[in-house]
């Protein structure tokens, strides 16, 4: 088997679970989703605050 092959294999597995954990309990997917947003908002909120005081203190 070739890497491409494998790396395929392995998306669509991934892909499946995915499918299949939001079948089974979708309140407790769509919680973690929404968790999962929120800190990544929450960490590009971060990095904006951190630069703009950054970029405040050169000037």
């Amino acid at each position: 088997m070739t890497f491409p092959t494998v790396k395929k294999m392995l998306v669509t597995v991934i892909a499946m679970f995915l499918v299949i954990s939001f079948w089974q309990n979708p309140s407790a997917s769509a919680g973690a989703f929404s968790d999962f947003v929120g800190d990544v908002g929450g960490f590009f909120s971060t990095i904006i605050d951190k630069t703009s005081e950054f970029v405040q203190a050169l000037v």
